[in-house]
């Protein structure tokens, strides 16, 4: 399969389209369960300042580069880590009620999934060399048989999101989740054209990281002891 580069900027539109989508999983889920449509809709402002500001960041500093913030592009860990924190907030400052956190990380899979097209339209995040079915070739990249990496992940990653999802009413099925996507995240990056000269990426040492973070957080229980003053 040959990607020609594209004139019209579908990378923003299906990143845009991919957040629309999870955000609209996390209102049918809460209106579901007869929630405020008005305080729905104010997370939601929330959620894209968060997922926008720390995504733009994360890519800043764990990349080292010099480019402004309104520059760089979004990093999906970066996403994952501001939406997380924005839930927490919210919850605790105006929702106070433990849904929230528990969809908002549950739509992270369908969301990171969904985005991946873009990344396999754009060219991005692009695969090891590879000569097997379905290998790509960028006519604007390397030029050479990659494995296609991206679309791997969009499969995998809504693979996940379905079963998470059928077993949303399980006991710590949001710990589980985010302790799955980095896993997941993990072991594809092995898959990744950057991972052929280091030992490991600095995603996947970000997710070894993320994983010991939230054993630790469920442990001692670190999110049900933080409140906030109203």
């Amino acid at each position: 399969m040959i990607i020609p580069k594209m004139k019209i900027p579908l990378y923003g539109i299906i990143i845009v389209l991919s957040i629309f989508i999870g955000m609209l999983y996390i209102y049918l889920a809460l209106k579901k369960n007869k929630n405020n449509k008005k305080e729905i809709c104010y997370y939601y402002m929330i959620y894209i300042v968060f997922a926008i500001i720390c995504g733009k960041m994360y890519t800043l500093l764990i990349y080292g580069l010099e480019e402004s913030i309104w520059e760089v592009g979004l990093s999906a860990y970066g996403g994952l880590i501001g939406v997380v924190i924005g839930s927490i907030i919210f919850e605790k400052i105006v929702y106070c009620k433990k849904e929230i956190i528990k969809y908002t990380i549950l739509s992270l899979p369908l969301v990171y999934g969904l985005t991946k097209i873009a990344c396999f339209i754009s060219g991005c995040c692009t695969g090891i060399p590879y000569n097997g079915p379905f290998k790509v070739i960028y006519r604007n990249g390397l030029n050479i048989g990659q494995f296609p990496i991206q679309i791997v992940e969009t499969i995998v990653s809504l693979l996940l999101f379905y079963i998470c999802h059928k077993n949303r009413n399980k006991k710590n099925i949001t710990y589980i989740t985010l302790i799955l996507v980095s896993i997941i995240k993990f072991l594809l990056d092995f898959l990744r054209y950057e991972h052929i000269k280091i030992f490991l990426s600095r995603n996947q040492i970000f997710s070894i990281f993320l994983i010991i973070t939230i054993i630790i957080i469920r442990k001692y229980r670190l999110i049900d002891k933080i409140k906030f003053q109203n």
